[in-house]
């Protein structure tokens, strides 16, 4: 009896002087609110999944990102379907598809899905699907067929208890700070430019073009062809082919070497001649033969270097691939002017279209918020590119030369505060989230939204028929 009794007032005395106890949120490292990370194995065995903590899944054209909420990265980032390429629904094999497609039946997608979600959970995040809500980063162009197909496995197969939907251009403003602003996802199939205003995604305004990562990669392998050469170490060189240049070289080519920095530490005299260059293969189709003679001579002019030499194995032995600088540094172009060839709008010409169906009175905020997000945001200072590249095409254009000197990113220090007048000139923004990586803004915007408990689009197990769904788009 003594001892019960003595146990029960240490209990007591416990609880009673917890708050005199100094508290976490009152010291230097405030943010660290529990000793293990939040969302993390530690917490789910030691201290139990709360209410507020979800799987938060980000589903791109061609990546999948996962992990838990309040965690500052995605705990797995892999090819989306990438190995799942089922002849039945229950009958699986390994292929190299790269992205979905969504022309297939119901039966076929579900499966696929349902087997992606498996090996998931199964081997990376290591938890009971039954266990814990999933969180969506939905963007804006995702068919209404697969958000039925995902709702399907996770609420049916996975026994998953509710399903909540964010937009991912919302979400991905958050991690900036901002909830007004425009938002480019460039992803694999094409981008996205999406304006936000006071936290809701003016879907009506929304200007998509056919340009994003896989056109890149065709643009890429389509100079490599014509322009690199193939030097094996024993024998005569050998013709740049489809053979040589596999799916996974062209995509470190595009991911490692591409980029768009080499004309931002130029003079005046440099830049206004690739500018010249620019204008004269946007008005060519970058395709053409015209166009990439031009950019070869530009770059020849400038005092930068003037190859690349990748050591590769291929089936004529070992050698060395030759790329010229001007294919790495001028390929994301055709992102940005487009691609006359083809007929496709370029980012710019999205942009400016997309501000000019905004109300006028948001504009300002609109252009001085802007955010590139998607898996070819990764391509070095394509960002800031982008941003130099709108200034100028306003400068050029009458109808938004008043708009030229407000252009800024919402992720760099000079992006302007929507809470100041407009009349002001930009600001430094000191909670711009530049440490965050731009592919992954949407997973973090969606990981923040949890963990603030802000709500979206709640689906629950019990309210889904299998077919009838809500859409925030329309």
């Amino acid at each position: 009896m003594t001892e019960a009794y003595s146990a029960s007032s240490r209990d007591t005395s416990v609880f009673e002087s917890k708050s005199s106890r100094p508290s976490l949120l009152d010291s230097p490292r405030g943010s660290l609110r529990r000793p293990l990370p939040i969302g993390g194995l530690g917490s789910s065995f030691l201290y139990g999944a709360s209410a507020e903590e979800k799987v938060v899944l980000d589903m791109g054209t061609a990546m999948l990102r996962a992990g838990f909420s309040g965690d500052h990265e995605p705990l797995y980032r892999g090819s989306l379907f990438g190995q799942f390429k089922p002849t039945q629904p229950l009958n699986r094999l390994i292929g190299t598809q790269q992205a979905l497609d969504t022309n297939i039946d119901d039966d076929t997608l579900d499966a696929i899905i349902l087997e992606q979600l498996r090996n998931l959970y199964r081997n990376h995040l290591l938890i009971d699907s039954k266990t814990r809500s999933v969180a969506v980063s939905e963007g804006p162009m995702l068919p209404v067929q697969i958000k039925r197909s995902l709702c399907r496995v996770l609420l049916g197969n996975l026994r998953v208890p509710q399903v909540t939907f964010y937009p991912s251009a919302v979400v991905s403003l958050m991690t900036c700070g901002v909830t007004a602003g425009l938002v480019v996802d460039c992803g694999h199939r094409g981008t996205t430019v999406t304006p936000v205003y006071e936290g809701r995604p003016l879907m009506a305004y929304a200007v998509p073009t056919a340009l994003g990562g896989d056109a890149l990669s065709r643009h890429v392998r389509g100079l490599l062809k014509q322009h690199a050469k193939f030097l094996p170490f024993n024998e005569h060189p050998v013709e740049v082919t489809d053979e040589i240049i596999s799916e996974d070289l062209c995509a470190f080519i595009v991911r490692k070497l591409v980029n768009v920095s080499s004309t931002l530490s130029l003079d005046e005299a440099d830049q206004d001649c690739v500018q010249i260059c620019r204008d004269k293969g946007l008005a060519l189709g970058h395709t053409s033969e015209q166009s990439t003679e031009a950019y070869a001579a530009t770059h020849e002019s400038l005092s930068l270097p003037k190859e690349t030499r990748l050591t590769i194995d291929t089936k004529y032995g070992r050698g060395d691939l030759v790329i010229p600088a001007w294919v790495c540094a001028y390929a994301a172009d055709i992102l940005l002017y487009g691609d006359a060839s083809n007929d496709h709008e370029g980012i710019l010409s999205a942009i400016s279209r997309c501000i000019g169906m905004a109300p006028v009175d948001i504009r300002r905020q609109l252009i001085s918020h802007l955010l590139v997000v998607g898996g070819v945001s990764d391509i070095p200072y394509f960002g800031v590119a982008l941003a130099r590249e709108v200034q100028f095409y306003f400068e050029r254009s009458k109808r938004w030369q008043a708009l030229a000197s407000w252009v800024a990113l919402a992720n760099e220090p000079a992006a302007l505060d929507s809470r100041q007048q407009d009349s002001r000139p930009p600001q430094r923004n000191s909670a711009n989230g530049s440490v965050f990586s731009l592919s992954d803004r949407c997973w973090i915007g969606a990981s923040l939204a949890v963990a603030a408990r802000i709500g979206g689009l709640d689906i629950k197990r019990d309210d889904f028929d299998g077919y009838n769904l809500s859409d925030w788009t329309v």
